[in-house]
């Protein structure tokens, strides 16, 4: 009872009495708009744009908070609509509000431009996340990804009570670090406000032990394991998700924010293109494969047993289209095969990385989105985004419904520029044979550099060196044997984590500091002496608010330039052949008019979307070859294909050709039997 006392009486002093940070000015939130205020601004623009926007609600969140999403087009009244549509969500992890603000300002941008909503209908989640996404804005701030739900964390019989507590009062929770015999961590040589992990086999002595700001409300000895929260609504969808992670939720759909968003995809087939703004950019860099478990399409071993009927050699690999051709012969008349269908047959299992058709146009329009940003002169000497997350809404879109699908993080901590070594061009073997006057013409600046870049001992100065070789003291030959002698710096083995060091750079650049609270020291109830400090919360992946503005308006118009390339079917040519005695055979092509395939070439694995359908119809036709209602699986971007129909009617006989498709365009076109 005496040691509650004492932890709720440091608390309320920490409280009282919090400790001046320069911290503080990195939570300008005054760009950044909470659930509050964006609910507020979409239900405004509704109502001044009510003829072309609509609110949908797809469900409340566990902290009640309900999902809205824009719908913006011409047929918002349409329950079956016969334009595209593009689904954008952002920030469905919840803690990217770059994100938001990015989404909205889409909306915004498209109600000003008719063309882009004249013939396409947008789907606009501005925060997919909103139980999670107000941790941003409240305090103590602590980068959390999960919503409301009560989940026991910890199996014990308590929920949600071990969570951060705000011992120094800064309205920020950070790490803490207590020295310790066994601890894992040491500071970063060249910057002691980093931390490394020690690793043994290069010599390397840890000294503390890290852990994140708080106090062991449970007492079981474990600090923050059952904080507030329950489920990341970022990874609840179905492809890759991980099971017994307690953040990822129990089952695939288990959140009602991916549930509901999922449901509406399923209502909406006319979705064409999905995008997400978040913590990957799959327009800077396309998606990435190397998970285990892929499926190698052109290296697959038969089982022994298959292998018996197909006339395969269990010793050899064979692609999948080999395969295709020893199968074939096997398959009763009447009866389609696809290569879905022979992956399932030999148990091949799920195909967990982007298949190579679809990278060859990813990379097209990585490359243009690079040229385009160099264009407007956008910096893109930047870290990595992160990769696609299993379970996450993109891989989702990618792998399950066969449309393209873009992500944009928006921002990412710039790369410093690196000093060059020996930027000085001299070295003691090129001033060992000078002249006393080729050695002063080297100059004081250039010196310095050199006997900075050998570790020289920094008692020595440039000018000194100088006056000696001129004054006849001592002669180049004799500079150049001293500085051979010179120790080789060592070199850093504990640098840091590159990107760590990088945002301090970023915000020691910006004289803020605003990035980084510095190691304090604090006597924790339990831990006894301690330091707190650490990055602030995200630091690494929201920018200020003043660059908000400038971000957005600069990246966001490319989706612009994607939608311009969504597939667009059209029946682009007809042909009428006579054959005699009333028979007649047509010919149709069906072109793309558009670089994006209908499907991508993992939505033809998955069947997804539905195919394209072209209807022939007209008076007393009888069918000979081809039937009335014919199926187009699939049609490559800029590329034509043909349906061929033999058919007995009558000269004179008007017919229609109708093309039909849910996301990828409609089309019709009459013609005339001939001679």
């Amino acid at each position: 009872i005496v040691t509650c006392h004492v932890i709720a009486g440091l608390i309320l002093l920490s409280a009282l009495f919090p400790r001046p940070s320069v911290c503080q000015s990195v939570r300008d939130v005054g760009r950044y708009r909470n659930y509050e205020q964006i609910s507020s601004v979409m239900k405004n623009l509704q109502i001044t744009n009510s003829a072309i926007i609509k609110i949908h609600n797809l469900g409340i969140s566990p902290g009640k908070r309900k999902l809205l999403m824009y719908e913006i087009g011409n047929e918002i009244s349409n329950e079956n609509k016969s334009n595209p549509a593009v689904l954008v969500v952002a920030n469905m992890e919840g803690n990217t509000p770059l994100g938001t603000e990015a989404a909205q300002y889409l909306a915004e941008s498209i109600i000003g431009k008719k063309e882009q909503y004249e013939k396409l209908t947008w789907f606009i989640l501005p925060s997919g996340n909103p139980d999670a996404s107000e941790r941003f804005f409240t305090k103590p701030v602590y980068k959390e990804t999960r919503n409301e739900l009560p989940v026991n964390d910890d199996l014990d019989d308590q929920t949600d009570e071990d969570g951060y507590n705000d011992l120094d009062g800064n309205g920020l929770i950070t790490m803490m670090r207590v020295k310790s015999p066994d601890g894992e961590w040491f500071p970063v040589i060249s910057d002691p406000r980093l931390m490394k992990k020690a690793d043994p086999s290069k010599g390397e002595k840890g000294m503390f032990k890290l852990y994140t700001e708080g106090i062991d409300d449970d007492k079981d000895g474990k600090y923050n394991e059952d904080v507030p929260g329950g489920t990341n609504a970022g990874l609840n969808f179905p492809h890759l998700f991980k099971f017994l992670v307690p953040e990822n939720g129990l089952f695939p759909g288990s959140s009602p924010e991916s549930y509901g968003l999922m449901k509406f995809v399923f209502n909406h087939p006319e979705i064409a293109m999905t995008f997400s703004f978040g913590s990957s950019n799959f327009c800077l860099v396309p998606p990435k494969g190397g998970r285990s478990g892929s499926v190698d399409l052109e290296k697959i071993s038969i089982p022994e047993d298959i292998a018996k009927e197909i006339g395969a050699d269990i010793s050899k690999t064979y692609p999948m289209k080999e395969i295709m051709e020893m199968v074939k012969p096997l398959v009763p008349a009447g009866i389609e095969l696809d290569e879905n269908d022979v992956a399932n047959f030999l148990g091949l299992g799920a195909v967990v990385n982007p298949l190579a058709e679809d990278l060859v146009y990813y990379k097209k329009f990585s490359d243009d989105y690079a040229g385009y940003l160099k264009g407007i002169g956008f910096n893109v000497e930047r870290f990595d985004p992160e990769d696609g997350k299993d379970g996450s809404f993109e891989l989702w879109s990618y792998y399950q419904l066969g449309v393209p699908v873009f992500s944009m993080d928006l921002w990412g901590i710039p790369k410093p520029k690196e000093e060059k070594a020996g930027s000085s061009g001299i070295t003691p073997e090129s001033i060992e044979n000078m002249s006393k006057d080729d050695f002063l013409a080297i100059g004081e600046d250039k010196l310095s550099a050199f006997m900075k870049e050998i570790g020289a001992p920094s008692e020595y100065k440039a000018s000194s060196v100088l006056e000696s070789v001129k004054t006849g003291q001592m002669t180049p030959g004799q500079i150049a044997g001293m500085m051979k002698k010179v120790p080789k710096k060592p070199k850093d083995e504990s640098t840091g984590d590159p990107k760590e060091k990088a945002i301090l750079a970023f915000y020691d650049k910006a004289g803020t500091g605003a990035g980084f609270v510095k190691w304090t020291k604090f006597i924790h109830p339990a831990l006894g002496e301690t330091e707190i400090g650490g990055f602030v919360p995200y630091a690494d992946n929201t920018p200020p608010s003043s660059m908000v503005d400038s971000l957005i308006k600069a990246q966001v118009p490319w989706i612009f330039k994607l939608t311009e390339q969504l597939p667009l079917l059209k029946i682009s040519d007809t042909k009428i052949t006579p054959k005699g005695d009333g028979f007649y055979q047509l010919e149709v092509w069906i072109s793309n008019e558009k670089y994006l395939p209908y499907p991508t070439a993992m939505g033809k694995k998955n069947k997804q979307p539905a195919p394209v359908i072209c209807t022939l119809e007209g008076k007393d036709l009888t069918f000979f070859s081809g039937k009335k209602r014919m199926v187009i699986q699939s049609v490559p971007g800029l590329k034509k294909n043909k349906i061929t129909w033999l058919i007995e009617a009558e000269q004179g006989t008007d017919l229609t050709i109708k093309l039909f498709s849910k996301s990828a365009g409609n089309d019709i076109k009459q013609i005339k039997i001939e001679e």
